[in-house]
């Protein structure tokens, strides 16, 4: 499965993490009630400016290549790429699900990855993009137990991956209206681009 292939880093990147739960107001005695329904997707909203034209039609023809809402790709939040956490953890152990993962390999003795920093359990089409809700402190065995949100939709195989450098998730387009005919154009370079996307699962 491919990445989105931007032709440049975006200009802004907002990667959302949306709940499935909703509120109702009581329009009577403006009481609420909130229905906890388990579960969140990722959906994301970027800005491509200053694109040369030749570039941006590429990219246009790979969304075309999508045919709207239908295809997929990988897409990771360019605000926060982990660069610095390059080591790739694996699943200890089968059978796990839910919001935590036993995974080992990764640099004991200290904090390796903070709350709020994300990783991708799997690769290709089984990638599943997640927040991490505590910081991860390896034993000195280099295993550890991380914890997240969203619970997991699949278990993963024993050995699966878990990176945490430019974590990236499974995404389609929004609606079928994200091409290039609604970008802003001046002297030949695309001034103006903005793409939108949610987790496709």
């Amino acid at each position: 499965m491919e990445h989105l292939p931007l032709p440049k880093p975006p200009k802004s990147c907002v990667f959302r993490l949306v709940p499935n739960s909703q509120l109702h107001i009581n329009k009577a005695n403006n009481a609420s009630e909130v229905f906890d329904n388990e579960g969140a997707y990722w959906e994301f909203d970027i800005e491509l400016t200053n694109v040369p034209e030749a570039d941006a039609l590429e990219l246009d023809g790979f969304l075309a290549g999508l045919r709207g809402s239908v295809g997929r790709f990988l897409m990771h939040d360019y605000r926060r790429e982990q660069e610095h956490l390059d080591t790739i953890a694996f699943v200890s152990g089968g059978y796990q699900d839910g919001a935590s993962l036993a995974v080992t390999n990764l640099p004991p003795g200290r904090i390796y990855a903070r709350a709020g920093e994300k990783i991708q359990i799997g690769s290709g089409a089984a990638a599943e993009l997640k927040i991490l809700t505590e910081n991860v402190l390896p034993a000195a065995t280099g295993a550890t137990t991380l914890r997240f949100e969203s619970p997991m939709r699949r278990i993963p195989a024993h050995n699966s991956p878990v990176y945490f450098v430019r974590p990236a998730g499974v995404f389609r387009l929004i609606d079928n209206k994200q091409g290039l005919a609604d970008a802003q154009y001046k002297n030949g370079v695309v001034t103006s681009w903005r793409i939108r996307g949610r987790e496709a699962f």
